[in-house]
């Protein structure tokens, strides 16, 4: 392996390890969120306001559908940096 290739992989190696701390950053905080919202499920002051229940049930699909899909694609960028 020559210096050049060693430099590229090192390079590969630091933006993965930038790009995984930034997903794990994002997912820290987007976990603070989920136990924001769940707590707002469990404890909702108007037990009777079902609509108001199912828009929080339906806003947080939607987040935990983009927390899996970061996930996802940061688990992806890792792999396709270390080949």
């Amino acid at each position: 392996m020559t210096d050049r290739d060693r430099r590229n992989l090192l390079e590969r190696r630091q933006r993965a390890a930038a790009e995984f701390v930034a997903w794990s950053d994002h997912h820290a905080q987007e976990q603070r969120h989920h136990e924001v919202l769940l707590a707002q499920l469990e404890t909702h002051p108007d037990q009777l306001d079902g609509r108001n229940a199912m828009a929080q049930q339906r806003a947080w699909a939607q987040r935990d559908q983009h927390r899996r899909h970061l996930h996802d694609s940061a688990l992806a960028q890792l792999r396709h940096a270390f080949r």
